[in-house]
Formats: C-alpha cells, structure tokens, sequence
C-alpha cells in the first residue's frame, strides 16, 4: 500500500540511505540552516483520503523528551498561510497518512518504538517498495548534557538521541531492522519473496545476501521492483 510515494522523490537526490547508512545510524540532516523548531516551512498533509493539502507546518523537535509531549512523531501542525498565528488544523498520527515539512517526509505506520502497534508519524529516510525510517527517542539524562567545546552538533546530537532503523514493506507491518538479526535468511527471504531469485540467494545464504548485506538486500530488491 503506498501512501504518500508521490512526496518522496526528493528522497533520491540526496543520495541512497542504503549506501550512505550500512551501519543504521541516522542520515536525517537536522543543521540550524536546515531545520529550526518553531519555525513554519513550506510544506503539505497528505490526508486520509490521500490528498495533497498545501500549506505551512511548524517544526517541532525530533522526538519528545522521554516521550512526555508534542513533536514531529506525535502531531503536526498545519497552517494554511505562513502568517497565521493559530493552526488551521492539529493532526496526530491517526488523522492523516503522512506530512513534509523542510527536506522531510514523514509518514504514519504502526511504530512506536515499543510493544504498542500504534501509529505514528516516521522520518521516511529511503523510498521504494520497501521503506527505511528512522524513529527516535531521548537518551537517558538527555536534559544534562552538554555541548563540548568543538562537538559538531551532529555528534552532540548523537550523544543525546537515540536512533532506530525501521523497515515496512509499503509502509505496512513495520519492524525495527534488528529484529531481523536472528533467523536473518528466513526472515529476509520471506520480505523479499515476490523476487523469487533474490529470496533463494538469502535463503541459501550465499555470500553477499548474509546479515551484513541487509540493506544491499533492500536495495536490490527495491531495484528489482521498480521493473516489475
């Protein structure tokens, strides 16, 4: 099921998450000159009914601090003209399928980051047949830490945030991609089974489509898909 692809080819010319991001760490670029909380950006909601509505979104932060409170995960707010003073509209996760706000995408699927399968809005990282998310939390004491003195802010940030790889086939059943690591061939086989040559490769673990190859796995199979 594809809800908001048409919003994703931005994606691309930024380069692949799978070649960038072996080891699943974040790719998301959150620099001042790029994204500022409070700030309204250019954007769209994409609805329920899969329209595109035009507007303003306002930046919150990445995720909520120990998951008390609003952010890009759990609401956005929409304002029709970038001077507005109050939102034309508050949508959470269960209200519409997905928003761009700046350079991202988020979309809502059934992570959480715990045992709850409720929806929530995902920084989409990659597009294609299947997704690449990430889904933050705060680490623990986040408050008390502090910025050395010539940290860059992405390694500040590293150290004050922590960042799970998510992966859905059409944004459905997401999973968090560690919970692949064990039975890996049965599982990722199983993912990609609609290419049935690539399926059997994991499937014999033949070098090259063992664990550590998960996502030129993907990215293969996103490939492939594209074709067919």
């Amino acid at each position: 099921m594809k809800k908001i692809t048409a919003l994703l080819t931005m994606l691309m010319a930024g380069g692949s998450f799978l070649a960038q991001n072996p080891e699943a760490t974040s790719v998301a670029d959150w620099s001042y000159d790029i994204y500022q909380v409070n700030k309204k950006y250019p954007g769209y909601v994409i609805t329920a009914d899969n329209d595109t509505v035009q507007g303003f979104i306002k930046a919150q932060s990445r995720c909520s601090v120990g998951g008390m409170g609003a952010s890009n995960q759990n609401r956005c707010e929409f304002f029709a003209k970038e001077g507005d003073k109050k939102p034309t509209a508050k949508y959470k996760p269960a209200d519409i399928n997905g928003y761009m706000i700046a350079d991202k995408v988020y979309e809502s699927i059934a992570y959480s980051g715990g045992l709850l399968k409720k929806p929530n809005f995902n920084l989409v990282v990659e597009d294609g047949a299947i997704r690449i998310y990430e889904w933050y939390s705060t680490v623990e004491g986040f408050s008390s830490i502090r910025q050395q003195s010539g940290e860059s802010q992405k390694d500040y940030d590293a150290r004050r945030y922590s960042t799970n790889i998510i992966i859905a086939k059409g944004g459905e059943d997401p999973k968090a991609h560690s919970s692949y690591l064990l039975k890996f061939a049965d599982k990722m086989s199983e993912l990609v089974s609609e290419n049935t040559e690539l399926s059997a490769k994991v499937s014999n673990k033949e070098d090259g489509y063992k664990m550590f190859a998960m996502f030129a796995i993907i990215r293969e199979y996103n490939e492939w898909a594209k074709n067919n």
